[in-house]
């Protein structure tokens, strides 16, 4: 894979972190919207070529995949735009801000045989599939419990009148999308989509959600997912059943250490050591994905980002932000 990136975030250069160790990925272009982010990151991680004018990247036969981590609003027409011109598109999470516009970019992908990902590292991590491997010993599950709780230093932004992308109702912001949405993927990913979805949240005075709670309602049992960024909590996740519970701690965006506790047995921990950044396994299973023209596996993974899309979307309006 040779990489472009689009955006100039935090997030971007634990990527770049991130795909260091794999060989035969790397990254040959940055854009950003000015010349100085841009060159920051080329100068920092030894990146030969930066842009300011997003179809000029585009149009560099060098580069054939584009990791986009923008603004949230920006995703899916950045994303539309760079399968138009021939790249595979890694992109950040939220995929999208609608159910449609995945929808679209799906069948995009599929049109003209690309291969198209939202980056959210929970599902390929080792421990990920420990969890669904040991569902099985804990009979018929009966509830579910996911918290990812951080404090943001842009709430204290927000509270001093200074309105960043993440806390910005026009860039699709907002706790369920930035922070909640692991929550949702680890849950979905489990156990499909819900039939009822209902959203309770704090609203801050320009109508963001700075925290709450979504609730999916499955046929035989509950899923609570809290997620904030105007406190700090305990991070979690908890599956149980009738026979036992699994305990995720730390929180599901890198399930970093799995317990399981079967009646009347001890709690053991089934997790392995994940040495590797937590980005590192996404971007060699999206490797492998491509080399081996794996679209059954691209369209399983993009209908679950679908899947999320549309459990988000419908979590929005619920309190007025989509």
């Amino acid at each position: 894979m040779n990489i472009a990136t689009i955006g100039s975030g935090k997030i971007v250069e634990e990527m770049l972190q991130a795909i260091e160790p794999l060989q035969d990925v790397q990254c040959v272009a940055a854009f950003s919207r000015t010349r100085e982010k841009a060159q920051h990151l080329a100068d920092r991680y030894d990146i030969t070529k930066t842009f300011t004018d997003l179809e000029e990247m585009l149009n560099d036969d060098e580069v054939d995949t584009v990791y986009i981590a923008s603004p949230n609003s920006l995703h899916a027409e950045q994303a539309r735009l760079a399968m138009e011109f021939g790249k595979n598109v890694i992109c950040e999470k939220p995929f999208t801000s609608s159910q449609d516009e995945a929808k679209a970019l799906f069948n995009l992908a599929k049109e003209k045989e690309l291969f198209l990902f939202e980056a959210i590292p929970t599902l390929h991590l080792p421990n990920f599939q420990l969890i669904k491997e040991h569902m099985d010993h804990l009979g018929p599950i009966k509830l579910v419990q996911c918290n990812y709780s951080q404090y943001s230093s842009r709430y204290d932004q927000l509270k001093n009148g200074e309105v960043t992308n993440i806390f910005d109702p026009k860039f699709a912001g907002g706790a369920l999308a930035d922070i909640n949405i692991y929550n949702l993927h680890f849950v979905l990913n489990l156990f499909g989509r819900p039939e009822e979805v209902n959203y309770a949240a704090n609203l801050y005075s320009n109508g963001i959600d700075t925290s709450g709670v979504a609730v999916l309602s499955y046929p035989t049992f509950q899923a609570s997912c809290v997620g904030a960024k105007d406190t700090t909590g305990v991070n979690f996740a908890m599956i149980q059943g009738e026979e036992g519970y699994l305990y995720v701690s730390q929180g599901t965006n890198g399930v970093q250490q799995v317990t399981m506790k079967k009646k009347d047995e001890e709690e053991v921990i089934i997790s392995i050591q994940q040495d590797d950044p937590r980005l590192t396994y996404e971007f060699r299973r999206f490797q492998e994905i491509i080399k081996n023209e794996d679209y059954h596996t691209r369209d399983a993974l993009l209908e679950h980002s679908v899947h999320v899309a549309s459990v988000m979307e419908a979590a929005r309006k619920q309190i007025g932000l989509a």
